[in-house]
């Protein structure tokens, strides 16, 4: 069986992830279903890819980096797009959502372990809710 949800086109998605086999399984998943799909393992990565790249349209960061963690990494992806989806990965549970902004539109903790249909799912959820 394979999933297949349309995305509305062209849609970036930040995808910051240590681990190499979970990264590149959600991102061949991710770019299966139509997405551009950028790839960060640590922070300071995927700071240079926020600082890079001309338009994100979300971001999906595990919260346990080599060198930080994932929700440092969206201050400076919300300085430049301030109204950014972000999914929190985690293994550990949600216990840092009191730090985010608490709307689902902009921000949605998933836990480990998660389908690749959960974060397309999100994704689809997200980015459709910030365009309307």
């Amino acid at each position: 069986l394979v999933l297949v949800i349309q995305m509305p086109s062209s849609l970036t998605v930040l995808l910051i992830e240590d681990d190499f086999l979970i990264r590149t399984c959600l991102a061949e998943f991710l770019l299966d279903n139509g997405l551009t799909v950028r790839e960060a393992d640590h922070c300071a990565e995927a700071r240079a890819i926020i600082d890079a790249e001309p338009k994100l349209d979300a971001l999906v960061a595990d919260m346990t980096l080599p060198d930080g963690d994932g929700m440092t990494l969206v201050h400076p992806a919300r300085e430049r797009w301030p109204d950014l989806p972000v999914i929190y990965i985690s293994g550990h549970g949600d216990m840092r959502r009191n730090e985010t902004s608490g709307d689902p539109a902009r921000d949605r903790f998933i836990s480990k372990p998660y389908t690749l249909a959960s974060i397309l799912e999100a994704l689809e959820d997200m980015t459709s809710a910030a365009s309307d």
